[in-house]
């Protein structure tokens, strides 16, 4: 019998899956090791900024959206909208 959760932000794996690549296609195209890969899927390590950015523009999410994704807290973070001028 299944648990009824409260709706959650997809995993990491969910959204490179989402986005069409394998963890090892992610990982080339990040330039880095798949096994760093698997370290952010784990929640082990966190990614630098410059991966992070990279990772925000392959997958076409929000920065709050990967960073729901890394298990970061992202409560309080407002949501991304666009300026108006």
């Amino acid at each position: 019998m299944e648990k009824n959760k409260p709706t959650q932000d997809p995993s990491l794996k969910d959204l490179i899956k989402l986005a069409g690549y394998t963890q090892k296609s992610f990982a080339q195209a990040l330039n880095t090791a798949y096994s760093t890969v698997r370290y952010y899927i784990s929640g082990e390590k966190m990614p630098g900024v410059k991966i992070f950015a990279d990772m925000c523009r392959l997958l076409d999410k929000s920065p709050k959206q990967v960073m729901a994704a890394l298990g970061i807290d992202v409560s309080g973070i407002p949501d991304d909208q666009p300026s108006e001028e």
